[in-house]
């Protein structure tokens, strides 16, 4: 799950969970270590759910965070008061306010339980880049961080959650495309003009991509998962690069983004 969609459940959880006391977690009787931890939120109020890239925050009223990644099919879902937890997965966590509304965690996902003071020291957290869609210093962070980089690609360098939190290679695919560069691009053959440029196309380009998640609706892709269809512009056939430095397929236009070509920064 990128960014986007990761801050839209954010906000949905906030919605249902925040300002409410926990009235029972309910865990596997199994993993005893984390029913521990887990049965210490109890009674107390969840305050806020927070993103940052792909991860969730859930901030307790006595000061720890449950920090989450859903990775292999993970998900939270929001379950009424009354209504039937869904049966085809059983649930890891299954978080019941005192209304009865519930939030269920279903998958395998990282999870830690951490004190919130504490949180941003952890390293995998510490380690995140700026997020587009919640970092107010994402245009001088984001290109500091990439230009650590300069001999890796520009597809490769964006899906380095140490340099930008959030982005999938769908949405990679897609600032590609907008910013009409080619797959093969390096960082060093960017001018800094086309840096900012690339910055701004990046909030823009999660900003949409969150406003669709929000409304439940698919992103209109424009190269992505499109080979053999005809680009939007130029209506030249959407190829794929398989030679990417981190083994993820990029969805290009051959016309609109030549390979070996340095792109101008009005394309």
């Amino acid at each position: 799950m990128d960014g986007p969609l990761t801050r839209a459940l954010a906000e949905q959880l906030n919605e249902a969970l925040t300002g409410k006391p926990v009235a029972e977690i309910r865990v596997p009787q199994h993993r005893w270590q984390a029913n521990m931890l887990l049965l210490n939120c109890v009674g107390h109020v969840m305050q806020r759910v927070r993103s940052h890239g792909k991860w969730l925050f859930f901030d307790f009223s006595h000061g720890y965070t449950w920090v989450c990644h859903l990775i292999t099919r993970s998900k939270w879902q929001i379950v009424a008061a009354g209504a039937e937890v869904p049966s085809k997965r059983k649930p890891l966590i299954a978080v019941v306010l005192r209304n009865g509304t519930m939030a269920v965690l279903t998958g395998h996902p990282i999870f830690y339980i951490l004190p919130t003071e504490k949180v941003n020291q952890h390293p995998e957290i510490k380690a995140l880049g700026p997020d587009p869609l919640a970092t107010a210093t994402f245009h001088d962070d984001f290109p500091y961080r990439l230009r650590q980089h300069p001999n890796r690609t520009l597809a490769a360098n964006l899906l380095e959650q140490d340099i930008v939190a959030g982005l999938g290679n769908a949405l990679k695919c897609e600032i590609l495309f907008a910013t009409r560069c080619a797959p093969n691009l390096r960082v060093a053959d960017m001018l800094a003009s086309q840096i900012d440029h690339l910055a701004g196309t990046i909030v823009g380009m999660a900003a949409t991509a969150f406003t669709f998640a929000t409304r439940g609706e698919v992103f209109p892709y424009r190269v992505y998962d499109r080979a053999g269809m005809p680009c939007t512009i130029c209506a030249d056939e959407i190829t794929v690069d398989r030679s990417g430095q981190d083994g993820h397929l990029t969805w290009y236009c051959p016309t609109c983004q030549p390979l070996g070509k340095t792109p101008t920064l009005f394309g």
